[in-house]
């Protein structure tokens, strides 16, 4: 098996369908190369053979052509540099695309393994430096490689002596490439490291910033940042001494072979072996040899930069997917939502969390899961869901075990209401139709009216077209709930989710969310993950787990009547309700 590419020429595929236009880009750019070197030849036969030899007819023609192929060469650089520079954006959008696609496609395990800092990082900072390198890089390499051959083609053409004598200098300055980038390979991956790590920091504060001043701890995260951006620039500082080192010697180099070309050539003059026009247009030309190498010197930095960007990148674009349609899967048709959950293990890591969990839900029926935290319960229901795969076992919908079936067209029958529900930037209209776009204006605000979102959208005058800020700011939670159950109900799911959702919710507000309960779970199958007594009550059935395993079962009714976890959980939250009225 082929090892995956993690560096630029991973880039290659996004050529794909633009080759041709490439191939007429290079040809472009060849000509355009190979002007400058004409130009300099033009000039030595102007001084040779018009200027010494005093013949005004051949220098009018010399002029001629040097300004006519000094037009041509510059339409053609024009034509080039715009080409090239489309083809590196079309490049970063699809490269950019393709990440954003594979992670939004990723299950929930990656994203808890990542902070929220770190992948930012990757669709940003490390994009942009790859944006750099396509969109005026491409253009430099090309342009600058092209004009390096036909410079070094077009001096041993004019004098193979003088080519010799200035290729003299290759030997130490390939030594010096060689050393600089065994150096800045991880010098530049560093870089990266470093930058990735101050984003991550600065979106961590960003979150948290209300728990971060309601504890007083200002100063210790200006410090963890003061530090991490001290590191980023001690890693930044250290490529930027070899970039120093390296890029003047090149230059450098460039002046010892101008030197010595000089010095080689007056020796041909004096010996009679060699014109002064042709000189001059070797030193010229000379120029066209250093001066693209000069640029492509300190193109290898930025590339070497991208280079790393792209090994990060490259680990998000390999992150394998826990759940993936199987060969083979089907569309599920439209469900009856009878669920099965047959002998199912899971861990998330090596101890299993969930252990030989059995469970049947009618279609229609509602059951509620209680206990302790860490229990399983939230397990349990992103296992419902198919954010994670059972490790043994299987559950199914009709019959059917999820992993037959395409997760999208499951993903579509489903609901999930959580413990802190996120709106998103947008109108409450907006929100509330998220989970399906083409839901009608009469259907969101049908549904609003029925859920009690109408009420909080009296509050402004724009009513349901008033502009959320992103994650509710501005919202009670309370509001924030009504709004995501509203956008659950327009849905329209066969199975929902109920994830402690009136949790953090004030009296008043759980009164308003109860009543959006009925209308929310009538003729689905629901699962309630719930403390409040009120809540689980509407259940068929209630379920106690404890460490990843059902400990009781039973109807409300009987459960507080007998002696075990849930009368004893009951009491416990009986209690708190009652310190917290009086």
């Amino acid at each position: 098996m082929r090892p995956k590419r993690t560096g630029l020429t991973r880039l290659w595929r996004y050529t794909e369908g633009r080759r041709r236009r490439l191939s007429v880009v290079l040809a472009l750019a060849a000509v355009s190369a190979a002007a400058p070197v004409a130009m300099w030849h033009i000039v030595g036969d102007a001084i040779d053979n018009g200027i010494v030899a005093g013949d005004t007819s051949r220098l009018t023609e010399d002029v001629v052509v040097y300004v006519a192929i000094g037009v041509v060469a510059w339409l053609l650089g024009t034509a080039t540099w715009l080409m090239l520079a489309a083809v590196g954006q079309r490049m970063v959008l699809e490269l950019r695309r393709d990440l954003f696609e594979h992670l939004t496609s990723l299950s929930l395990r990656y994203f808890s393994e990542q902070k929220a800092g770190w992948i930012i990082a990757r669709l940003t900072s490390d994009v942009d430096a790859l944006s750099d390198v396509l969109n005026q890089g491409l253009t430099t390499l090309v342009v600058n490689t092209l004009t390096l051959v036909a410079a070094i083609g077009g001096l041993f053409l004019l004098d193979w002596r003088l080519g010799l004598v200035a290729l003299l200098v290759l030997p130490p300055g390939i030594l010096i490439t060689r050393w600089f980038q065994r150096r800045s390979h991880a010098a530049f991956s560093d870089v990266r490291t470093r930058i990735a790590a101050v984003t991550a920091q600065l979106a961590e504060s960003v979150a948290g910033m209300a728990v971060v001043q309601a504890f007083n701890r200002e100063r210790a995260f200006q410090r963890e940042f003061e530090e991490l951006n001290e590191a980023n620039r001690v890693s930044n500082t250290y490529a930027q001494k070899l970039s120093s080192v390296f890029f003047p010697a090149i230059e450098l180099l460039g002046v010892v072979a101008q030197v010595a070309v000089i010095y080689a050539g007056a020796l041909m003059i004096d010996g009679g072996s060699l014109e002064i026009g042709t000189l001059i247009a070797a030193v010229g030309m000379l120029s066209l040899v250093f001066q693209p190498l000069q640029e492509l010197s300190e193109l290898y930095g930025q590339v070497q930069a991208a280079t790393a960007a792209m090994g990060k990148i490259s680990t998000v674009l390999d992150a394998e997917h826990d759940i993936v349609d199987q060969p083979g899967a089907r569309d599920l048709g439209r469900i009856e939502g009878r669920l099965d959950l047959d002998r199912v293990v899971f861990a998330y890591g090596a101890e299993p969390v969930i252990h030989g969990l059995e469970l049947e839900i009618p279609a229609g029926g509602c059951i509620a899961l209680v206990g302790e935290s860490g229990g399983g319960k939230s397990t349990t229901a992103k296992l419902v869901a198919r954010f994670y795969d059972p490790a043994d076992g299987a559950i199914r919908v009709d019959g059917t075990d999820l992993r037959d079936v395409r997760l999208r067209s499951y993903r579509r029958q489903l609901g999930v209401v959580l413990q802190d529900p996120f709106l998103f930037s947008g109108t409450i209209a907006d929100n509330i139709r998220f989970a399906r776009p083409d839901a009608t204006d009469e259907e969101v605000v049908a549904a609003a009216r029925a859920i009690g979102v109408d009420r909080v959208a009296a509050r402004f005058d724009e009513g349901l077209d008033h502009v959320v800020r992103e994650g509710g700011a501005g919202l009670s939670a309370g509001e924030r709930q009504l709004i995501s159950i509203a956008r659950a109900l327009v849905a329209d799911p066969r199975i929902l989710i109920l994830d402690e959702a009136t949790s953090n919710i004030d009296r008043p507000t759980e009164v308003l969310i109860e009543r959006a309960f009925d209308t929310l779970l009538r003729g689905r199958t629901s699962i309630i993950i719930a403390h409040r007594l009120t809540t689980v009550r509407r259940a068929d059935e209630i379920l106690v787990m404890e460490r990843g395993r059902i400990t009781q079962r039973g109807t409300y009714d009987d459960l507080i009547a007998t002696d075990g976890p849930f009368r004893r959980l009951a009491t416990t939250l009986q209690g708190i309700a009652a310190r917290r009225v009086a």
